[in-house]
């Protein structure tokens, strides 16, 4: 997945992002405050994906 273009993997590190956010929105009937916490696994993702632009360089 490294392996691809950084565009890419931009989009699709905000697509998951978005969708967690989208989750956590609808879930937080459910789980209430600890569904901020879904949030934490889309921004996980984005880093894994773009290590580069989490670096400060």
């Amino acid at each position: 997945m490294m392996k691809w273009p950084v565009w890419i993997r931009v989009v699709v590190g905000t697509a998951i992002f978005l969708v967690s956010l989208a989750l956590a929105f609808f879930l937080e009937a459910f789980l209430g405050d600890y569904s901020q916490f879904i949030t934490l696994l889309g921004a996980a993702a984005f880093i894994y994906l773009n290590p580069e632009l989490m670096r400060g360089d």
